[in-house]
């Protein structure tokens, strides 16, 4: 190895890497090294908060990763972009600030992560953001993660909101308190209508410190062993060492994957990439989880019961004007504007479905050249189950990191996860026929009409459901042998790795996951700091 060392080495400068380059930075002692394989953050496509609608399908600023065909979901390829930039996919998502319900984290610790129950957690989430509305034993204000409030007011929101408290859910005014299940306004990781990613966050601070070093296009190839202590890494601009540890943080996709073709992980991969093994572990890159549903669309009354006539070629010149006078209408827009979080069914003991809702509809493609509003006032609603019974896996097929590797997402393979997701579109249905939001809706264009029994809905699901972008679970965090990494995220079986990014997650948390993964960061890096 060349002697370019450090003590820490990050593999990624996602959400989790922006957060331990800040938080071990701030030992002037310490020297880390940030290695990114994508992108600056600074990108006005991905500053301005509906550039996600390119960023997301963009090569440039996006992983476009795919799955094999899903049985599951008539053998379609699905589509799993992950963010190629300072800032990881937070500097790509659609900007929802969701925590989870405090039983995600008390089952983790139920699972063999112990340490990550909620008491044990909530500190993290609290002192991680500077909340607008003021701080209060829920949220802190002065952290690195500015959250909002919207800065655009929609009426139409208003009567669904007033719709769901008809139906008789509960109006919810934060998610991230007491309770999460409710009809409410999210809140959003935007500064002043710009996106506040964690690269703004963490990053820009810090970027000048003297220990801190930045290296941005700079891809991973591997991970080098002395026996079985991890020294260092290769890459395509040379290789590095780590006096102390190296700290992958490359996301449910590719740190499964990188772990895999620098000797780590099930027997069978290895033998098939032709990689001789540091260490055997079966669990490596299983236990996928994500988020799936499918979005459902009404053709509505007026113009002013939806902003699709701002996002036509000519309504956007008057869209970009305002944006750039006001910071707000549709370009200061996140991915939805009202969450319901809901249980499919009475006995559920908690919601287990969560939709996104927002005053938009248009074709909905991973293609983005295909990607068209509806030249009419729509309405979208995407109820998606939040905690999966189904589990996919990840597995490198080569030994070169820019090989995709093969992703199985087995979205359906459970019959409950497809039963509980036409419950929530009968939900969505019920909302879509209820006063006063019901007033203003023409007719449902997505699924048509036509589309009524649970047969009908369940078809309709496998052919348009897709990802929730929350992909967990890959390198299992636990304390029995078949986990991946322990209760600390180091990696079981060797010395000097730790892995820290949703990978780790032993279970998907209830809602968008950049929250949750920010709260990881910031207690393994609080525990390597004061261990």
């Amino acid at each position: 190895m060349s002697n370019s060392q450090y003590d820490y080495i990050i593999v990624g400068g996602g959400s989790a890497g922006c957060v331990l380059a800040n938080r071990l930075s701030a030992d002037e002692n310490t020297s880390v090294l940030l290695l990114e394989a994508g992108r600056s953050h600074k990108h006005p496509l991905i500053a301005i908060p509906l550039g996600y609608g390119v960023t997301v399908y963009s090569p440039q600023f996006s992983y476009q990763f795919r799955s094999k065909p899903d049985a599951t979901t008539h053998n379609r390829t699905h589509a799993l972009p992950r963010g190629r930039a300072l800032g990881g996919s937070s500097s790509i998502n659609g900007m929802i600030y969701i925590r989870g319900q405090q039983e995600d984290y008390d089952l983790w610790a139920q699972q063999g992560a112990t340490g990550w129950d909620w008491e044990s957690v909530a500190p993290y989430f609290r002192n991680s953001v500077d909340q607008a509305r003021g701080s209060n034993k829920w949220h802190a204000t002065g952290g690195p993660l500015r959250v909002e409030d919207s800065r655009n007011h929609y009426s139409i929101c208003e009567q669904l909101i007033e719709t769901g408290e008809n139906i008789g859910f509960p109006r919810n005014v934060d998610f991230n308190s007491a309770s999460q299940e409710g009809i409410g306004y999210y809140q959003s990781t935007m500064k002043s209508g710009l996106r506040w990613s964690a690269a703004n966050a963490y990053i820009d601070p810090v970027r000048h410190r003297p220990n801190l070093t930045i290296k941005t296009s700079v891809n991973v190839s591997r991970i080098a062993f002395d026996g079985n202590r991890a020294i260092g890494v290769a890459t395509g601009k040379g290789e590095f060492t780590a006096r102390k540890e190296i700290l992958l943080a490359s996301g449910a996709y590719a740190s499964p994957q990188l772990l895999q073709i620098s000797g780590i992980g099930p027997a069978k991969v290895l033998n098939n990439v032709g990689i001789d093994p540091v260490q055997v572990n079966e669990s490596v890159g299983q236990n996928l989880q994500d988020h799936a549903g499918p979005p459902m669309a009404w053709r509505m009354q007026s113009e002013g019961d939806s902003v699709n006539k701002n996002l036509t070629p000519l309504g956007l010149i008057g869209s970009a004007l305002r944006y750039a006078l006001t910071r707000r209408g549709v370009l200061a827009m996140p991915a939805a504007a009202v969450g319901l979080f809901v249980r499919s069914r009475n006995d559920k003991s908690r919601p287990n479905l969560q939709f996104h809702c927002l005053p938009v509809s248009g074709a909905d493609s991973d293609d983005a050249s295909e990607q068209q509003v509806d030249p009419f006032p729509g309405f979208t609603m995407m109820p998606y189950l939040m905690h999966p019974e189904s589990r996919g896996s990840v597995e490198a097929v080569s030994t070169d990191i820019n090989e995709q590797p093969e992703i199985t997402t087995n979205y359906f393979e459970n019959q409950n996860d497809l039963e509980a997701v036409v419950s929530g579109m009968r939900i969505a249905q019920q909302l879509a026929d209820t006063r006063p939001f019901s007033d203003h809706v023409v007719e449902r264009i997505r699924p048509l009409p036509d589309c009524t029994s649970d047969n009908d809905l369940a078809d309709y699901a496998r052919v348009h459901a897709h990802t929730g972008y929350h992909p967990v679970g890959t390198c299992r965090m636990g304390s029995d042998e078949g986990a991946v990494v322990d209760p600390n995220c180091r990696v079981r079986g060797v010395n000097g790795l730790r892995v820290i990014d949703a990978s780790v997650m032993p279970s998907l948390t209830s809602g968008n996951t950049h929250a949750p993964v920010v709260m990881v960061a910031e207690k393994v890096a609080d525990g390597m700091l004061n261990k």
